[in-house]
Parts: C-alpha cells; structure tokens; sequence
C-alpha cells in the first residue's frame, strides 16, 4: 500500500507555489499527496490587500527556488482574496482529485505565473473549464456558501493536525510546515516508503 501524506495549502501563498514541486517529488516516488485548502489569512477580504515592493532575502529564496522548480514567478502589488478559488477547488475535489489538481495548478500559475487577479470569479469559471469541470457546479457552491463551509472543514482538520500554517505536510507521524529544500522531500519520501 503506497505512503500517504496530507498537505495544506492557500494559492495566495508563493510558498505553496513552489510546493507544488515538492508534491510532484513525492508523488514521483510512489506517495500518494491528499490536498487540502486553508485560507491563511482570513482578515483578506474582498480585493485584497496592497504590498510594497517584494524585496529582500525571503523573495530572493523565492525567486531561487521558483526557477529550480520550472515556474515562472511574477510579483503583483496585491495579496489576493484567496477564498473563492479555494472554495472552488474544494468543490471540485469533491467531486474528482485529479480534476481539482489541474484547477490548482491553473490557479496558481494564474496568479504566480501570469499575475492575474485570482478572485476574478470569471477567471476561476474559466480555469475550471479549462481543467475540464463544470463551472455551474461551482457556481452553485458559491451562491449555496459550500464552498466556504468546505474551506471551513479543511481548517478544522488542519487544526486537528497541528497544522497552523502553509505550506504543511503531516505523514508516516511526521509534521511541518514552510518550504525545504528538494533533497528534503526526496529523502522523506524513501523513508515514507520503507516504513
């Protein structure tokens, strides 16, 4: 029975951008990856929030680790209201992982990659087309608030984990969360393996 690990993520964080890569390792290595979505700040309402300019050690680690990961890594002046795609997402998992996997992919290179505005409901309509659902599905999660409520039972599973930020990773009775290196992920992943 293949290893299995649980990670939490929000799109409007570059950590869990560049995640994605470290979860393409351990899939590549047999370890099934279960997603989840956590609004990691709440307090960013509808249009997000400004930011200066993204300077400093942090976002040149950043920028490093985005181009050893193949993804393109664009800056915005704004912090994205991340709730709506997350919901969407939740809905789509629901429905089919690998479908919700192609969205999340979309999304965050949207924002990451191309510096769209992310809590663009017609944007995310698109993106879920794009990744073949069906968008009147998730229309109807917004309008119902499912997708919030679905938000809402991924942070309390979070919780229930630990997990009190993102990226984070809880598997084979390990937990941690923020970005390590890809050596990292690789020795985990043989050691999920021979447990």
């Amino acid at each position: 029975m293949a290893p299995t690990v649980e990670h939490w993520f929000d799109f409007l964080c570059p950590f869990c951008y560049i995640a994605q890569d470290r979860n393409r390792i351990l899939r590549e290595r047999g370890v099934v990856v279960h997603e989840h979505p956590l609004q990691i700040h709440p307090e960013i309402g509808p249009g997000g929030s400004l930011v200066g300019t993204r300077v400093g050690p942090t976002y040149d680690f950043l920028g490093q680790q985005a181009e050893a990961a193949g993804l393109p890594l664009k800056w915005t002046d704004r912090i994205a209201y991340s709730l709506p795609a997350l919901g969407a997402y939740a809905t789509l998992s629901a429905k089919d992982a690998e479908l919700a996997d192609r969205f999340a992919a979309s999304v965050f290179n949207a924002y990451f990659g191309e510096g769209k505005d992310i809590e663009s409901r017609d944007l995310l309509v698109a993106l879920t087309e794009a990744a073949g659902g069906d968008p009147e599905v998730v229309r109807a999660a917004w309008e119902s608030g499912e997708g919030d409520q679905a938000v809402g039972r991924s942070a309390i599973l979070a919780y229930e984990n630990g997990v009190q930020g993102t990226p984070a990773w809880v598997g084979g009775g390990q937990s941690f969360s923020g970005l390590r290196k890809r050596e990292f992920f690789e020795n985990w992943a043989d050691s999920l393996a021979r447990d």
